[in-house]
């Protein structure tokens, strides 16, 4: 490989102003059990009024569209667009974000931030005079929120012209993400996935679950203790979540919750009647109209405390299990007051977080529906990969935030990789701007990552010019940092684009150059020909700072220029063409 040509230059340049911060990839937040887009509303607000992410867009879908709680239909109970019902529209799909439905503008906003809403009460028409259509929509099967999950991404995909989406997902949530990654069917085609024919199908970048029964939770009643009847418990979600029940009226000697784990329906099918046991709504658990079935579990058995090998997570994807020990949980369990601290996360024999070497931990020490409104928190979470293999994209003219944050065990330094697109023997000016963000070092490397350039940031302002390699179409950009206390309430902002600092011909006409450029102070502007050229500055904000006419050469002293990069055009004969000047006083 060629060595590749570096500039640096550390410039005091005022940043054009970011209108509104982008992620790198949007972001969809996923309710829990009986949950709303509320569940994560002050995290969402956080990110839309601190960190200028933009607007919150919802996508309503109902998981009971039938209204019939016996049945469970994925093809009739599933449905993301607009439809009559009982002689009423029902208006579903994209919307705002915002407390009253009749508030609702149903069109999305460019913005990073999306919030999907299975909860019937928020629904478009589904609120009746005489009570809501599609009862327990938000406690439905987990089968049913995995195939919505693949209509939500493949919008929000559609929307915003991403390649990839980051996930998160409170309590069942982070089931009903995990039912996206993991099913497939028999011929072990996953069913859900945006491209099931290529490994990186599922379009998804990051996976962040809180407070997620991964193990099952059994906090709910259980129905199957015939003298405990219980509404929430018969819904089709608590069977789901429930990993052991107390009483089997066909299957002896077979305890384990079988969405989790595996078995049969049938086994938890109630016997009826006045002395029997009635169980749940219905035991229909992937939702295809028999209750026979051989359900294959998402974690590997009872036994273990990992997911099915048979349907493995994706390892081509960055996770975090947030969990939390709540103090004031006070039933002999250790957990945060809805699921036990061991059944929070997946792990595997020596207590390793797996998928292993791409999955960590944060703990906290709120309440089961407080963490997600904890933007701290999920911030962490969202911490972006410190590995080349899982570097986020970025592409030229990318306005882009991110977020230095505390890593597993509290440990401070914080490596960000991002994977920049551009165009070879291309030159790249990279431009960072974070005041407190916590970033100190600011690395590149080749494709075969194979160090470039390291450099120390002293200023909270700092562009860097980078030559791409002769063989690649892409770099590697590595920022290095050290959480503080408020780190996360400053994320760093970044942002690269091409420049051209090369002598090259205007036109057929004239020829100009610039020398020193990068300069400090006295430059020297050579052209071609003896006619009067006009030669206009302008600066970032496209506001003209200089205008003169020069003829062959011309020294002049910019000094009264600020530091940063400015545009230098010539005007002869009707024709012009613009060149960069960068000024380092």
């Amino acid at each position: 490989m060629r060595k590749a040509l570096i500039i640096f230059v550390l410039v005091g340049l005022i940043v054009n102003v970011y209108s509104q911060n982008k992620l790198p990839y949007p972001i969809i937040f996923v309710h829990g059990l009986a949950g709303s887009e509320n569940t994560f509303g002050e995290t969402l607000e956080y990110l839309r009024d601190h960190d200028n992410l933009g607007e919150i867009n919802v996508f309503d879908i109902v998981l009971n569209a039938d209204d019939n709680t016996e049945t469970s239909l994925m093809f009739e109970d599933v449905k993301w667009a607009d439809f009559i019902f009982d002689d009423t529209e029902i208006k579903l799909g994209r919307r705002n974000f915002v407390s009253s439905i009749s508030d609702y503008v149903h069109e999305w906003t460019d913005s990073n931030l999306f919030a999907l809403n299975f909860k019937e009460e928020n629904i478009d028409g589904a609120h009746s005079f005489f009570g809501d259509h599609f009862d327990q929509s938000n406690e439905s099967a987990i089968f049913k929120q995995g195939y919505a999950l693949n209509k939500m991404i493949q919008e929000v995909l559609d929307y915003t012209g991403a390649e990839k989406v980051i996930l998160v997902g409170h309590s069942m949530g982070g089931l009903c993400i995990r039912e996206y990654l993991q099913r497939t069917d028999e011929s072990n085609v996953h069913v859900n996935w945006i491209d099931p024919t290529t490994e990186n199908g599922h379009k998804v970048a990051r996976v962040i679950t809180v407070g997620t029964p991964h193990l099952g939770a059994n906090t709910s009643l259980d129905p199957t203790k015939s003298e405990l009847p219980n509404a929430l418990g018969i819904t089709e979600a608590n069977r789901d979540l429930l990993y052991e029940y107390n009483n089997y009226t066909f299957c002896e000697g077979y305890p384990q919750g079988i969405y989790l784990f595996g078995g049969n329906e049938n086994c938890i099918k109630g016997e009826g009647g006045l002395f029997g046991n009635s169980t749940f709504k219905n035991v229909d658990i992937n939702c295809n109209g028999s209750e026979t079935d051989d359900i294959i579990g998402v974690n590997e058995s009872p036994e273990s405390f990992s997911y099915n090998p048979e349907m493995p997570l994706p390892t081509n994807i960055k996770y975090t299990y947030i969990t939390s020990i709540w103090i004031g949980w006070d039933v002999g369990l250790i957990g945060d007051g809805a699921v036990a601290i061991d059944r929070q996360w997946l792990y595997d024999e020596n207590n390793n977080p797996v998928p292993l070497g791409i999955t960590d931990t944060l703990l906290t020490n709120v309440f089961h529906t407080s963490i997600p409104k904890e933007p701290s928190t999920v911030i962490r979470g969202m911490d972006e990969p410190n590995s080349f293999s899982l570097a986020y994209g970025l592409n030229l003219n990318q306005k882009t935030i991110g977020y230095i944050t505390y890593q597993q065990d509290g440990i401070s330094l914080d490596e960000d990789v991002f994977r920049l697109r551009c165009e070879e023997n291309s030159t790249i000016a990279f431009v960072y701007n974070g005041e407190e963000s916590g970033v100190n070092i600011i690395e590149f490397y080749d494709l075969n990552e194979n160090l470039i350039l390291s450099k120390d940031i002293i200023n909270s302002i700092d562009t860097t010019f980078v030559t791409v390699p002769a063989t690649d179409n892409e770099i590697y950009v590595k920022l290095i940092g050290n959480a503080t206390s408020t780190s996360w309430e400053n994320p760093y902002k970044i942002h690269s684009y091409p420049v051209d600092i090369t002598n090259n011909p205007i036109n057929n006409y004239i020829t100009a150059s610039i020398f020193p450029n990068p300069a400090s102070g006295l430059v020297t502007i050579k052209v071609s020909d003896k006619q009067l050229c006009k030669l206009s500055i302008y600066n970032n904000n496209a506001a003209k700072v200089f205008e003169t006419e020069i003829n062959q050469n011309k020294e002049f002293d910019f000094s009264f220029l600020p530091n940063g990069i400015y545009t230098i055009k010539f005007d002869l004969d009707n024709e012009s063409i613009s060149k960069k000047l960068v000024i380092i006083n």
